[in-house]
């Protein structure tokens, strides 16, 4: 289900598509039934992610990246103006970003930054970036 889609119209969905949504029943012997509205009819931001980068973690970390105060977007958000992370209970984390490099270095940070002390984060950054701008 869709917030933009007519009664009378089918969602467009591939295969290959990225979404964000919640399961509404899931058994062994079925397919998955997933829902992109919340009980009041709203999308609330869930929704087919176009374009953007999947990557696979831990759960820990989705668990950590999901808290409102994790220190761990804070250098994230301190260098990069525009990005979004869709970050699901299931290990996946999608990354939406204004360039491929901003979205590769996100990517690494996320990789990697787990388990390091909060004032490790933002050299760790720092270091990526600077790898990444020298690649290119």
């Amino acid at each position: 289900a869709y917030k933009e889609v007519k009664v009378e119209e089918e969602a467009v969905v591939s295969t290959q598509s990225t979404g964000f949504a919640k399961v509404i029943a899931a058994n062994k012997d079925v397919e998955p039934e997933l829902s992109c509205v919340n009980k009041n009819g709203k999308s609330n931001g869930l929704q087919v992610l176009e374009g953007g980068h999947l990557i696979s973690c831990s759960l820990g970390l989705c668990r950590k990246l999901r808290q409102p105060t994790t220190p761990l977007t804070a250098p994230l958000i301190a260098h990069f103006k525009l990005f979004e992370l869709v970050v699901g209970m299931n290990g996946r984390v999608w990354i939406h970003s204004d360039s491929v490099k901003h979205t590769l270095c996100i990517s690494m940070y996320l990789g990697r930054c787990e388990y390091l002390p909060e004032e490790e984060l933002m050299p760790l950054l720092k270091d990526i970036v600077k790898r990444v701008e020298s690649s290119a």
